[in-house]
């Protein structure tokens, strides 16, 4: 890297002291009111945190957080690194095995918490682990008080904690997600993570007096986790959401101007916001249906013709305002966002700019951003990041983001990066001319059916949700002879339906044969598209939740494909063996 003198977070520390002063630099809520800290207080608080954990003899060994996102989350974040510790942040809606796995896997014995309820679970995995529960508002300030005693005493000590810091020296493990498998801790350093802050800062420009963010996507997830530091490097205001529900109304409240989101955020914003603005007169309707047809279809960069400016007028204005009034960019992540959310969101005045990345790369490698965002692409790759396609179109990336590796794991670190440095993404991808970046399919994601003919399996899932019916799916046809689908659907959606049915129940509904012709007509829509091996025959409907503890989805709420699959064998067995019985 060139030209920054950002090279760890110690660095970093001195640049966002050097920051004026904020007096709502972090703000979480408790007890439903804001509370706010300042620049100087998270400073403060840092450095005293560091002493006091530096007293503790954490250098080198891993110690977890699993708690909300917060300030204090944050902060003790911020004070593990500086005293050379390992943080491993683990989710809260984590399943108890996956739990157990990476609590013994990283070799944790000390873990931040926020609640009894944690604590019980936790000494039922491992009797000697200790726990530091922060829910009790004197834990956190004993430690602080026991900081500021070292401090005063020793005066020098932080500077000389500081300076042992090597950009080399890992800074955390954080495990993937674990769709496919068993969770994958990535060991991540100083280089890392700053390499990361200092291209989002090339990127991005801020302004901190007028600027502030929203967060509510989880912490131990490490896209947010870099954008938090990011936020922390420019001085801008950032309001931690006490729960995603509530994300609706704490835009109204803090009118932020961007945050970060995923792609089935924004479905949902966009259906609910469709459906509240189709409450109306009839010429309303009509003119709303115009409107998000328009949206939906207009390219963003052409001018704006005089119907644009009475639809903004009429509808644009009114959507931007249900979502705070000055949200004005949406950085998404974590999955494709669809190209008509996106031309919907950067029509109507609030510009989505679509990224990708994985946490092995710390983790954006490429994304859209000010003066150049393309709608259906990723974006450019980051200054520092090389990319580059192997011969069978996988997306490659070499640069400082790129991990040190995985924990206790060299055989699949040696598997995933190569002898010259490149990461092997495991996407498929295309790079235009002018540097432009598409994921096309996941390389595992591209089935191949027992006739010999390949399927998208992430395009035909990506095309189905944008009906709006559906939670979740899976497409089924690996080393199968043709397509089938299981379903999860959207409750909301569900909930309308029943109603405008009078259906008795839930199940009732689900069993009906007009809920199967409503899905079945969204499928025959799909088909179209498909060639004669990739069109799906059946489709099944699952009718309980999915669950993080049984494996079906992940912390982040992805599909686990291969626990569903696990799971519903005999449901997937049926829809098989019944297509074949109707066909005789």
């Amino acid at each position: 890297m060139k030209n920054t003198q950002w090279t760890t977070f110690a660095s970093l520390y001195s640049h966002i002291k050097s920051l004026p002063n904020n007096s709502n630099f972090l703000n979480h809520l408790v007890a439903k009111q804001w509370e706010n800290c300042s620049t100087t207080e998270f400073i403060q608080k840092v450095r005293y945190l560091t002493l006091a954990f530096e007293k503790r003899d954490w250098q080198g060994k891993q110690i977890a957080l699993v708690i909300a996102p917060s300030t204090h989350w944050i902060t003790i974040d911020y004070a593990l690194i500086l005293s050379g510790a390992v943080c491993v942040p683990l989710f809260t809606n984590i399943s108890s095995k996956n739990l157990r796995f990476q609590i013994h896997d990283a070799d944790i014995h000390t873990i931040f918490v926020e609640n009894e309820q944690q604590i019980k679970l936790l000494k039922e995995i491992n009797p000697t682990l200790k726990c530091i529960n922060i829910s009790d508002p004197k834990v956190l300030k004993s430690l602080i008080i026991e900081g500021k005693v070292i401090d005063e005493q020793s005066p020098l000590k932080f500077k000389e904690i500081l300076e042992k810091i090597h950009p080399d020296d890992t800074i955390t493990i954080v495990y993937t997600s674990g769709t496919s498998g068993l969770p994958k801790g990535v060991e991540l350093t100083h280089t890392n993570l700053i390499s990361q802050v200092i291209d989002t800062e090339i990127k991005y420009k801020f302004n901190a007096k007028t600027d502030k963010a929203l967060s509510f996507l989880p912490l131990a997830h490490i896209f947010e986790r870099m954008v938090m530091h990011f936020y922390l490097s420019t001085g801008m205001s950032v309001y931690y959401a006490d729960d995603v529900k509530n994300v609706g109304d704490l835009l109204r409240d803090v009118k932020p101007t961007l945050m970060t989101v995923v792609p089935r955020l924004l479905e949902k914003v966009y259906f609910k916001m469709y459906t509240k603005a189709m409450q109306g007169s009839f010429i309303k309707r009509i003119i709303v249906n115009y409107a998000f047809y328009r949206a939906n279809t207009k390219e963003p960069t052409h001018i704006p013709l005089w119907i644009d400016k009475k639809l903004d007028s009429l509808v644009y204005s009114k959507l931007r305002d249900s979502l705070g009034g000055n949200l004005r960019m949406m950085i998404s992540g974590g999955a494709a966002l669809s190209s008509e959310l996106y031309r919907f969101f950067w029509n109507i005045g609030i510009v989505p700019y679509q990224g990708y990345g994985l946490t092995e790369a710390s983790p954006v490698i490429c994304a859209n951003a000010p003066n150049e965002n393309q709608v259906g692409t990723c974006g450019k790759h980051f200054v520092h990041t090389e990319v580059k396609l192997n011969l069978d179109g996988e997306l490659l990336a070499r640069g400082p983001g790129i991990m040190k590796g995985y924990h206790n794991n060299p055989k699949a670190t040696q598997e995933t990066i190569d002898k010259d440095g490149w990461l092997h993404t495991g996407d498929l991808a295309t790079i235009d001319n002018n540097g432009y970046i598409s994921i096309t399919s996941r390389k595992k994601e591209l089935a191949k059916t027992s006739t010999g003919e390949y399927i998208s399996l992430e395009y035909m899932e990506q095309e189905l949700k944008k009906s709006g019916w559906f939670e979740h799916l899976l497409i089924i046809g690996d080393k199968r002879p043709f397509v089938v689908t299981l379903l999860v659907l959207d409750e909301s959606k569900l909930q309308k339906h029943i109603e405008k049915e009078q259906y008795k129940s839930r199940d009732e509904a689900i069993k009906s044969k007009e809920l199967k012709r409503v899905i079945q007509r969204i499928i025959n829509k799909l088909n179209k598209k498909l060639n004669h091996w990739e069109k799906i025959r059946d489709f099944y409907i699952i009718r309980r939740v999915l669950t993080i503890e049984n494996g079906e989805l992940t912390p982040s709420m992805k599909l686990s494909r291969i626990n569903v699959e696990k799971n519903f064998k005999n449901e997937i067995a049926k829809l098989y063996i019944g297509h074949i019985i109707n066909k005789m």
